[in-house]
């Protein structure tokens, strides 16, 4: 509270509102732990850990993560993606990357080209 910035200071009411929510948390996350504990067997943590994770392989674990290989379909489904972004890049550079280069045309030049259109055609 020592903030020269009236925003950081802290009120007697954001005080009583961090509490509330940091008990809020606490509760809950508590009631979860204990329904956990509860009403799962250890097989079916297990087993629900297994597909959530979709069980490829043992995968690389660094400071209490585990990365596992994701599955083919994701592979795949990521390349398509990148593909389609990239044909979409080129397609719009194909035919707007003279506006891209040297930017678009004055307001001024639409009008003459057009008087030059007429002109041609008459």
């Amino acid at each position: 509270s020592n903030s020269p910035y009236p925003c950081h200071q802290t009120t007697p009411q954001t005080k009583a509102a961090m509490a509330s929510r940091s008990a809020v948390g606490a509760l809950a996350s508590s009631v979860v732990r204990r329904a956990m504990m509860n009403n799962s067997s250890s097989a079916s943590l297990t087993q629900a850990r297994r597909f959530a994770a979709g069980g490829h392989g043992p995968g690389q674990t660094y400071a209490g993560l585990t990365l596992r290989e994701p599955p083919f379909i994701y592979k795949a489904l990521g390349q398509l993606a990148g593909a389609t972004m990239w044909f979409w890049v080129f397609y719009r550079f194909y035919h707007d990357g003279d506006a891209f280069i040297n930017g678009h045309d004055s307001h001024w030049m639409h009008d003459l080209i057009e008087e030059e259109k007429k002109k041609l055609k008459a």
